[in-house]
């Protein structure tokens, strides 16, 4: 519910330049609306899906995890996913996607350590050059960018 609640609300934010351009006010044809609006729009369908499935097994009394096993995997991904958010305002975007990335890779994927390295460097230096050079669109900085230290 709450997932519908909040593309609702982004729905309703971004609907003022939701679809296509027909004015010519912005490039493309495409205004800053249009690609929130839609994810928003598949989140909240997906929300109402997972709803409708969730009301139906209550009603054949099926519990929502399995067991203990069920809930703890639920919980290796939620977890660190909260831990990360929070870790964005001090570390900046980079340095939490090498350690997301790189955590996920060694714990989850079982990946070697070279692997891991490469996984934990490769994915936020692609997502710098594309986003900071290719779209200039700068991402949530370090408090240590500031002082130099880190990007």
């Amino acid at each position: 519910m709450a997932f519908i609640a909040i593309a609702a609300l982004a729905m309703f934010d971004s609907r003022a330049t939701a679809l296509i351009d027909t004015t010519g006010r912005f490039p493309g044809g495409i205004g800053p609306g249009f690609y929130p609006f839609w994810a928003a729009t598949a989140i909240a369908v997906a929300g109402a899906y997972i709803l409708y499935t969730a009301l139906k097994a209550r009603a054949s009394s099926q519990a929502a995890f399995e067991n203990r096993a069920a809930v703890m995997s639920v919980a290796k991904l939620v977890g660190p996913m909260l831990v990360a958010s929070v870790a964005l305002l001090w570390l900046g975007f980079y340095v939490v996607s090498c350690l997301y990335v790189g955590f996920f890779a060694r714990t989850i994927g079982r990946y070697r350590w070279l692997w891991v390295a490469a996984a934990a460097i490769a994915v936020p230096l692609a997502i710098y050059l594309t986003f900071e050079l290719g779209f200039r669109v700068r991402l949530p900085k370090s408090m240590l960018y500031e002082l130099g230290f880190l990007i």
